[in-house]
């Protein structure tokens, strides 16, 4: 038997134009560029705005004459020079990066690896080689397979034979490339690579017996047994171990955030004090302005007014064509009025953190905070704040380094968990390197701080700050 039944249901659907947008909110400004060429590139009635691109040009030059401090880019110090670059520590304390450097890359790592092999006198089979050993380094620059198993490699994938000896013959070249240290096997040949680069004074050559013969009890920081075995003095050692923690364990990651993408961070806003109030401007990086085809539009107009049965299905194609260039133009414009109005409510919230850039008056402040202020759903937020940074007058940041949940102290106030954090790193900072602090009792100064929290909460905000625990923070003296 059938029966029939009536069903209600209440359900919410979202527009193209909302797709759209939600696509563009999530993108970074480096990658805006791109996400406009690709759209151009497939659809024909999507085309650049030559005129506006000139408008803009002009005004851009009238600017220039008139008023050349008024050009957010003038300071031209915030970008680095060339013998600036940061350089990655593997030392005692958490990494402390320059916010003012602006990483660019154009090739990646393994592109990189593959020119500098390209540039040696090596014969062919010496270069299939050296392509096959790079193809087999990591992320963080290590040699991922062992000599034998690449022997085997050339000979059932390849019908190559090669022997251990050409192998390694063509390691060692590998490994005088930059990054220094690349293409090691592990981390003691890693660091001994580069220590072998560097000018052979006492401390380098005492800190190339310590880790080619001591590795194990440095790795533990069992410092006593090394001086008794080397039998130099507490201060000789101390000299060797500050020069081995200025070495790179990861040179893979020296230059890119991984193996296959280059880093390229571009600000997508950029936050400046003038006449004493904070201003900011959502960056205008791409330089495609697009407008909808004309040409393609007048097209539509003769096809429409056809009985032909091809110039109707034309028709149907570029109206449905136009329509959506019409939404991605509407979606660009939409983006950039979202992204200024949740940056506007970020800085107001968070006004006094960036007249100085103290992170001690960063207020606590949550992705539902700055919702209710924009009367904008939190999943906007979100998008929005996703892998966006901003340059500031003291850094340049992650957007989601303005926000931050909070505890109440001791007095009844909300505080950051980011200003605890702080003040951890100022302890740690402050210990004394021959007996540092425990987490338990990082607890205990926190509480006369007037922070009440748990052991395993220190535990949690060491671990993010890449900071060791209080054994390996540890000095010779």
């Amino acid at each position: 038997m059938i029966s029939h039944s009536i069903l209600q249901r209440l359900q919410q659907k979202l527009s193209p134009q909302q797709i759209q947008l939600m696509k563009l909110l999530q993108l970074p400004t480096f990658a805006l560029e791109q996400r406009i060429k690709d759209e151009i590139e497939k659809n024909p009635t999507l085309e650049e705005d030559e005129s506006e691109k000139t408008e803009e040009g002009q005004e851009n030059a009238q600017e220039e004459e008139g008023n050349v401090d008024n050009d957010v880019f003038g300071d031209m110090e915030m970008f680095p020079n060339d013998d600036e670059i940061i350089s990655f520590k593997n030392n005692d304390n958490y990494e402390k990066l320059d916010r003012n450097q602006i990483f660019v890359s154009e090739t990646t790592f393994h592109e990189d690896l593959i020119s500098q092999l390209q540039l040696k006198p090596i014969s062919e089979k010496q270069l299939l080689i050296g392509l096959e050993l790079i193809g087999n380094i990591d992320d963080a620059g290590y040699l991922s397979r062992s000599i034998p198993s690449i022997v085997d490699d050339f000979l059932f994938r390849q019908n190559l034979e090669v022997d251990t000896k050409e192998i390694e013959e063509v390691l060692s070249i590998i490994q005088r490339f930059d990054p220094v240290g690349v293409g090691a096997r592990d981390l003691q040949e890693c660091l001994l690579i580069q220590l072998n680069k560097k000018k052979q004074t006492k401390p380098i050559l005492l800190a190339k017996r310590v880790i080619k013969r001591y590795f194990e009890y440095f790795k533990k920081k069992q410092y006593n047994i090394i001086i008794q075995r080397i039998e130099s003095s507490e201060e000789d050692l101390q000299n060797a171990i500050e020069e081995i923690v200025k070495l790179n364990p990861k040179p893979g990651n020296s230059l890119f955030s991984d193996g296959n993408e280059a880093i390229s961070i571009i600000p997508d806003f950029m936050v400046f004090q003038q006449n004493g109030k904070i201003d900011f401007q959502v960056n205008s990086y791409s330089k495609r302005k697009v407008k909808t085809s004309k040409y393609y539009e007048n097209l539509l107009k003769e096809v429409s007014e056809s009985k032909n049965p091809l110039d109707k299905e034309t028709a149907t194609f570029l109206r449905e064509k136009l329509e959506s260039a019409t939404i991605f133009i509407d979606a660009l414009n939409r983006r950039k009025d979202t992204l200024y109005l949740i940056m506007k409510a970020i800085i107001n919230y968070q006004h006094e953190y960036f007249i100085e850039g103290d992170i001690q008056k960063l207020k606590p402040m949550r992705l539902v905070d700055i919702a209710d202020k924009v009367d904008m759903d939190i999943s906007t937020i979100s998008r929005v704040v996703s892998n966006k940074y901003a340059q500031t007058h003291f850094g340049v940041f992650k957007l989601k380094d303005f926000f931050s949940n909070f505890m109440v102290n001791d007095i009844g106030e909300q505080v950051s968990t980011d200003k605890i954090k702080n003040e951890l790193v100022r302890m740690i900072d402050s210990e004394d390197k021959l007996s540092p602090y425990t987490d338990d009792q990082l607890v205990e100064l926190l509480k006369s701080k007037g922070y009440s929290i748990a052991r395993r909460t220190v535990s949690k905000y060491r671990e993010t700050l890449n900071i060791p625990v209080s054994r390996l923070r540890k000095s010779v003296y």
